[in-house]
């Protein structure tokens, strides 16, 4: 699927928790078909721009507007994955209604993925993996699915430098052409994403860089 989400925006949004205000009447468009690294310190904001584009949270004040009907899949700092399943059931959660060739061909390419990335398709169940493991089916899982916008919040978080790169020469080319927010502290993650349109995160506002 490529680009087949509109533009994202925030309109003049502000959003406190108790007496700390992250955003100040932050506006910024996100256009279709790009992917965009939202950096920042810790704290200053970026899951918090993820959730509201997300529609996880509202603003306090101004508008977030998200494509009517626009499908959405997310990797969260935490792996929300189903414990008791494995890893291949996990990541074909969001395909239940699939059958036949269908299911076959998703069958198939998850395999592939699973394999790119140096994870095994065994009867496992997920708590029984290693972390830097569970990262990359949570990984998989949005990566894989059919949806028209993506959004990674720090997903490589935790993995070594040998883990990140064979992930990441998985990923950033499955990314191209659709529209994908990337979040991360790291200035090395850019490099990944060499036409990707950065956000700097901080002071109450988002600027593009």
């Amino acid at each position: 699927m490529t680009g087949g989400a509109g533009a994202f925006e925030l309109r003049s949004v502000s959003r406190a928790y108790g007496d700390v205000r992250v955003l100040c009447g932050a506006s910024a468009r996100f256009g279709a078909g790009r992917t965009h690294v939202l950096m920042g310190p810790s704290g200053a904001g970026k899951t918090t721009v993820l959730r509201l584009l997300l529609g996880l949270e509202r603003p306090d004040e101004g508008e977030v507007d998200r494509p009517a009907g626009v499908r959405l899949a997310a990797t969260f700092q935490e792996d929300r994955l189903l414990e008791g399943l494995t890893a291949t059931a996990n990541i074909r959660a969001p395909h239940g209604r699939l059958r036949g060739a269908a299911l076959e061909a998703f069958l198939a390419r998850e395999r592939a993925a699973l394999s790119s990335v140096g994870l095994p398709v065994d009867a496992r169940p997920v708590r029984e993996l290693s972390g830097g493991q569970r990262r990359r089916v949570a990984i998989l899982r949005c990566a894989l699915a059919d949806a028209d916008a993506l959004f990674f919040d720090e997903p490589l978080k935790g993995m070594d430098d040998e883990t990140v790169a064979r992930v990441m020469a998985f990923l950033a080319p499955l990314l191209l052409g659709r529209t994908a927010f990337w979040v991360t502290h790291d200035e090395r993650e850019l490099a990944w994403f060499p036409e990707a349109v950065r956000w700097d995160v901080g002071g109450g506002f988002l600027t593009r860089r």
